[in-house]
């Protein structure tokens, strides 16, 4: 198993910096505008008079306000005039090649920052600046040529000296590597940092004697510290030393036979050698040894997953690893996610990944992901009292994800309780955001708007409803019930018409939809129109007991169509199935329609 950590002989070098250090239009813009930088004092023979210096002075400064001011084309035009006054001025050089740089003109930026450069070659500033541009020029000899410059006059810099190691490796002069490495030691004394850079630095070379003297040196002045000697085994494994690296492990697991760093560098021993019994006996000793980190347990544990399926993919093995893992550690949630997933993968029992789900969020209960997973398998089994449960929790650790609303809504609603699935669906409104998954949203309204109805909030109803709209135009179903409403209020009927066309058309032979077409036709008086889509509505529904809201409806359009021995009929059915109106009675008895 590879162990970056301890596997990384070479320097650790600041990477980080030498990205600060390369140099971006931007950023040079935004270190121009800082006046930090002093005017300096030109040391030449044609110093310019005290009546000219005073007009730079204040010309300089000009075209620094201006460059603050992001009046670029000003602050130009100024520095121009600087120059012309005193061409020796450094300073308006390089404000000069910093406007360039922000016009991307890489010619006259690098030749204004020679110019500040050659005047001024003591300002370490001007130096580094060009020393970035350099290198983000990939001018590489010359890059390199500006930061030996600066390592050379400002010794105490350690930052220029990670950078000169970096540089030196990508032109592989191993050489002046080691020199800078020694210059680091000089300033910070020796460190096993250092002395990696060193071994890193010899593998280069190719000189391996220089690279294991160097390593047994580091063992040697630090003779407590176990890490050096498992560096020291890592080496010799790495390099076909079997026999010495086996030693040095060994004698480092009798000293300490839990630590994790010497059990992962014998692993990796057996494993070359292999030995894979002895290999697998120390895998699963990491895996219960509280001392390993949890990245470095998942690690391992990917690593018997994919030898079990390697050789068949038992589960029961694997899931009883986990359990160890599970005593010994009981609130690594990292190993329980992984669980999780493992038993996703092998498609265990409902039964079993709800069990797990739980015990994993009860580790990290804020785990939205795993709850939504555990809400979505209650939902097929319609377990509505534990739906609200898991849902509730969701709210209270991710109160800003808008579907545990949703599941607690919907969970409430189908238990007929519509004032808790109301405030729930109100609650979950007001995390609603632009990102807000469409769909979920439309629904939210939408069942909103159904239960306002029944509470006879009409109007907030029909608002909830045109929202609905507004976030999926073509919900079938919002669409299907707001045209419902419509007609049974006989109001906005040709609107009511075209939604409801629009449900038919998307699902022709739902009976449902078929209905509310034939009864908002029915409401514009269009009959024979009516009778058509009852017709269809009633060949189309294939359950058992008919709606006697249906039914109902049938005869009243049978009525209308004067067909009044058919229109009862329906009447009848209507009045068996239950569901149908009040006025039922009255419409046989009479034997015509009758309004409400």
């Amino acid at each position: 198993m590879e162990k970056q950590k301890e596997r990384q002989y070479g320097s650790v070098l600041l990477r980080v910096l030498l990205v600060m250090l390369v140099v971006c239009h931007t950023g040079i813009l935004e270190a121009a505008v800082f006046p930090s930088i002093p005017k300096e004092k030109v040391l030449t023979s044609d110093m310019p008079s005290l009546n000219d210096q005073r007009r730079y002075d204040y010309f300089f400064l000009e075209a620094v306000r201006m460059q603050n001011m992001e009046r670029y084309d000003a602050a130009f035009d100024l520095l121009q005039h600087c120059v012309s006054i005193n061409p020796a001025a450094a300073e308006a050089y390089f404000y000069q090649s910093m406007l360039y740089a922000m016009m991307q003109n890489d010619t006259l930026t690098l030749k204004l920052l020679d110019k500040a450069v050659s005047l001024r070659p003591d300002n370490y500033i001007y130096l580094e600046q060009a020393a970035k541009a350099y290198y983000n020029y990939g001018m590489k000899e010359k890059t390199i040529a500006a930061f030996e410059r600066l390592a050379a006059t400002h010794k105490e810099r350690t930052d220029v000296l990670q950078v000169l190691i970096d540089l030196y490796q990508e032109q592989k002069a191993y050489d002046q590597m080691l020199r800078c490495i020694q210059q680091l030691e000089q300033i910070d004394g020796s460190t096993v940092e250092t002395a990696l850079m060193k071994v890193k630095a010899y593998e280069l070379k190719e000189d391996m004697k220089m690279a294991y003297k160097v390593l047994q040196n580091l063992v040697d002045e630090h003779p407590y510290d176990l890490h050096c000697r498992v560096m020291m085994g890592n080496w010799l494994l790495v390099n076909g030393r079997q026999k010495e690296a086996f030693k040095v492990l060994t004698e480092a697991l009798k000293e300490e036979p839990n630590n994790v760093y010497v059990q992962s560098s014998l692993y990796d021993y057996y494993v070359a050698e292999g030995m894979r019994e002895k290999a697998d006996d120390l895998l699963e000793k990491m895996l219960v040894n509280p001392q390993t980190e949890s990245q470095s347990k998942v690690s391992l544990m990917r690593q018997v997953i994919q030898e079990n399926e390697r050789q068949g993919g038992d589960s029961t093995a694997v899931l009883q690893l986990f359990n160890r893992i599970a005593k010994i550690s009981p609130k690594d949630a990292t190993m329980a996610e992984l669980k999780v997933a493992y038993m996703e993968l092998k498609q265990m029992p409902d039964s079993c990944m709800e069990q797990a789900l739980r015990q994993t969020l009860q580790i990290v209960p804020d785990n939205a992901g795993l709850r939504m997973e555990l809400l979505q398998r209650l939902l097929k089994k319609q377990q509505w009292d534990s739906l609200i449960a898991v849902s509730k929790s969701g709210t209270e650790y991710n109160p800003e994800e808008m579907g545990f609303y949703y599941f607690l809504g919907i969970s409430h609603y189908q238990k007929d309780e519509p004032d808790e699935a109301l405030d729930a669906f109100r609650r979950g409104i007001g995390v609603i955001n632009e990102k807000s998954n469409a769909v979920i949203v439309s629904d939210f309204y939408s069942i909103m708007g159904d239960i306002l109805i029944k509470k006879g909030l009409k109007q907030e109803a029909y608002a909830a409803l045109d929202s609905c709209l507004k976030w999926k135009s073509d919900n079938i179903e919002c669409l299907n019930n707001y045209a419902y409403y419509l007609s049974e209020e006989n109001r906005q009927l040709d609107k009511a018409a075209e939604m409801s066309y629009r449900t038919i058309k998307a699902d022709p032979k739902n009976p449902t939809y078929l209905d509310t077409y034939a009864w908002v036709l029915f409401r514009q008086e269009r009959y024979a129109e009516a009778k058509l889509y009852i017709d269809q509505a009633l060949a189309n529904d294939t359950s058992e007991v008919k709606s006697g809201v249906v039914l109902e409806h049938a005869g009243d359009i049978y009525a209308k169509n004067l067909d009044l021995d058919k229109a009862v009929s329906f009447w009848k059915q209507a009045e068996e199935a239950g569901g149908g109106s009040a006025l039922l009675p009255k419409k046989i008895q009479m034997r015509k329609w009758i309004e409400e």
